[in-house]
């Protein structure tokens, strides 16, 4: 029995999650992403280039020097409807040395948040790598790195949203005034 203690303990998910609020409104965002889910991964990961059906890209936490950014494969589904949110699953795993890092397979939740602006949320999974060494090393210090870069990811699709979907809001106010 401690051989299947040990390999439970290797098999151990982490969960992580975040969201931002893109100043755009729902329905324009669902337009734009519907047209092509794997361009706005494209333009929010830094020098992204697509190979065959992947896209690479580098991530790493905010701040941090892009010398320290890990190159990942990145792959996306399209858009799917929901009810009242659109869902965009997605995954990535290191391009170099993939067995030292964790692949993360995560959603992209797309929800409107009021009239004008629109939700942006990151739900994500993954197995720290190495064992019952790799779970604690996660637990005591790589969570907060995985984290970081994650919500740093969310930062830039937010950022390649606004970038990308034309602002009505504030075209709106301009023809009222």
């Amino acid at each position: 029995m401690a051989d299947l203690a040990g390999d439970t303990e290797d098999r151990r998910v982490v969960f992580v999650q975040d969201f931002q609020v893109a100043e755009r409104p729902y329905e324009e965002v669902v337009a734009w992403i519907g047209q092509d889910a794997r361009r706005l991964f494209q333009r929010a990961l830094e020098d992204a280039r697509v190979e065959g059906e992947r896209l690479r890209g580098r991530v790493c936490p905010a701040n941090w020097p892009a010398v320290l950014a890990k190159t990942v494969e990145l792959r996306c589904e399209p858009l799917r409807i929901r009810g009242d949110l659109a869902l965009v699953a997605f995954s990535w795993r290191a391009s170099g040395a993939p067995s030292l890092f964790p692949e993360l397979d995560a959603d992209l939740e797309i929800a409107p948040f009021g009239t004008w602006q629109t939700r942006l949320t990151l739900l994500g999974r993954y197995q720290p790598p190495g064992g019952a060494l790799g779970w604690h090393l996660d637990q005591l210090v790589l969570r907060r790195l995985a984290e970081s870069t994650l919500r740093a990811f969310l930062r830039s699709l937010c950022a390649a949203v606004e970038e990308a979907v034309p602002n009505t809001e504030r075209s709106r106010k301009q023809s009222l005034s």
